[in-house]
């Protein structure tokens, strides 16, 4: 028998309902049944193989080394997709503070979200109140992490994507506590790195087998040291024995990386950039040993030259001050007692005021000295410049030597078209009293001191000249300085404060003039002091001069 065909309507409009085969109906039935149940296992496959893939996402998002925030928000829109959700929003605990913060928002945001929750419960109470929202507690230890995700009106959320996003915390949380370890680490090595680099203090780091592997900045301005230093050895680099500070076989850097032992503080030398010793202090200290890390021996070490000439200049100070004060003090003591205790006669007692009287404006004079040092340390020098003509300077000079009767003494070889300058005449003035008088101190009694002066390259340059003792070559600089005295004048036991130059360079300077010592012209003994002084502007030539006779000329 031939079954009408089920699709077909006329065969069945014919057949009638009276006339349905029971066996073709069950047969129906089933293929109904079967397409229903492949339908499903389809669907089911194709939701595992979302899981899957969704999963794989997931997977090469916890896998990538990115920074919190960017982790974020590619988490919140692979959680938003998969949960088929409208929108979402993702907080994170912070290490160290209390709440979480919010950290990425994706899709429309109906209602305005807070900026901090205070704990998983207030995240709870948020999604409570809309019906539309579900929570997701990715990470419930400190730090937490929640998600909180938004389904669009009447559209439900997928169970199922919520179910691997539930499955998947625990990878989650730990891939936003390793991204925020790594973004720790990221901003403590560039402060580290911004600490070393911003260093004002030298730091050297070598391998075991000393040679150089870092330097920072200041390291390399101290040294004189660029790139090319990396991979040379410490002593070749630092030169710290040429330059004095230790044998081969006394460096701390070695010391350290052989016994382990760090070196709280050590001074040596170093070579300098200008291939000058350098005074140095500084901490050696060597990495931990472990079983595959390297081996490094790190140094940080600060310039403490201008230190110790600090301290060479204070004893200098004391040991000056002291004898200049105790001197006077005792002839001033002596005189005093002399006078009420002695029955002297009335010249003899005026002789002895008279000499107090000098001890005492000895004593002013180098109070004023320490005073003059102090005030051109503290305030910046306020200077009354004016035309003034050199040879009124000396003029003036030569007429305060007359109260003494050492103006006979002075020489002056001035030209005569010597242009005028633009100095303050009081300061100038004093500066070329201090150099006369130090030359007729200096000087044997009845050598001349002579003063010349001459245009060079638009100053004028003065010289004082004397048939001193001299100042060694070694020691023009350091004369310079404060409370600084040549040796062979200490020798000579002729007094001094050695104020008097370093008064008269800062002086000169403040002028914008430059102060030297040198030798005497054709090697003869003595000393020459030059200074030189700004020319009043447009008068680059004096009267007399050939360059003015020649304008004069031009001029009718």
């Amino acid at each position: 028998m031939t079954l009408p065909n089920a699709t077909d309507p006329v065969a069945a409009a014919d057949a009638g309902p009276a006339h349905v085969d029971p066996e073709l109906a069950r047969l129906q039935a089933r293929v109904a049944q079967l397409e229903r149940e492949h339908r499903r296992a389809f669907e089911q496959a194709q939701r595992e193989a979302d899981a899957l893939f969704a999963q794989y996402q997931l997977s090469q998002l916890i896998a990538t080394a990115a920074t919190p925030s960017e982790l974020s928000r590619s988490v919140v829109v692979e959680l938003v997709r998969l949960a088929g959700a409208e929108s979402g929003a993702l907080w994170l605990g912070e290490a160290g503070r209390e709440g979480l913060a919010l950290v990425a928002v994706t899709g429309p945001i109906h209602n305005e979200l807070p900026e901090r929750l205070d704990d998983i419960d207030a995240a709870r109470k948020l999604a409570a109140a809309d019906s539309d929202r579900e929570l997701v507690v990715l990470g419930d230890e400190s730090p937490a992490t929640v998600l909180l995700v938004t389904a669009a009106p009447g559209v439900a959320l997928d169970r199922d994507g919520l179910r691997i996003a539930q499955l998947a915390r625990h990878e989650l949380a730990v891939a936003f506590g390793g991204a925020r370890l790594r973004a720790a680490l990221d901003r403590e090595r560039e402060e580290l790195r911004s600490v070393v680099a911003g260093a004002t203090d030298a730091i050297v780091q070598v391998d075991e087998a000393r040679r150089i592997v870092r330097l920072n900045p200041a390291a390399e301005r101290l040294l004189g040291a660029d790139g090319s230093a990396i991979g040379r050895t410490c002593g070749d680099v630092l030169g710290c024995a040429i330059a004095g500070g230790h044998g081969e076989d006394q460096c701390p850097l070695a010391e350290v990386l052989a016994t382990g032992q760090a070196i709280a503080y050590r001074e040596t030398a170093l070579r300098g950039a200008g291939g000058e010793a350098i005074r140095v202090a500084g901490g050696y200290s060597r990495t931990p040993m472990t079983s595959d890390g390297p081996i490094r021996a790190t140094a940080i070490l600060r310039d403490v030259s201008a230190v110790r000439a600090l301290e060479q200049l204070r004893e200098g100070f004391v040991a000056t001050v002291s004898h200049e004060l105790r001197t006077p003090l005792a002839l001033v003591r002596g005189y005093a007692e002399s006078i009420l205790h002695l029955d002297l006669g009335h010249d003899q007692e005026r002789e002895y005021v008279d000499r107090i009287h000098q001890v005492t404006s000895r004593l002013g004079d180098l109070v004023d000295q320490i005073l003059d040092i102090t005030h051109l340390d503290a305030d910046p020098l306020i200077l009354e410049r004016g035309p003034v003509a050199f040879a009124s300077l000396v003029a003036r000079c030569r007429g305060d030597l007359a109260l003494s009767g050492d103006d006979s003494r002075l020489v002056a070889e001035l030209p005569e078209d010597l242009p005028p300058i633009d100095v303050d005449s009081a300061r100038i003035g004093r500066v070329l009293e201090n150099l006369v008088g130090n030359a007729l101190k200096y000087a044997p009694p009845g050598s001349p001191v002579t003063i010349g002066a001459s245009v060079v390259d638009g100053w004028l340059w003065a010289t004082v000249d004397d048939e001193g003792v001299g100042v060694p070559e070694e020691e023009r600089g350091l004369v310079l300085e404060p409370f600084h005295r040549a040796w062979n004048v200490r020798e000579s036991r002729i007094p001094g404060t050695g104020l008097g130059l370093y008064i008269c360079r800062r002086l000169v300077e403040a002028h914008g003039g430059r102060l030297a010592l040198g030798e005497r012209p054709n090697g003869a003994p003595g000393t020459r002091v030059s200074f030189s002084m700004p020319i009043l502007a447009g008068r680059r030539s004096g009267p007399g001069s050939r360059r003015h006779r020649l304008d004069e000329a031009r001029n009718g």
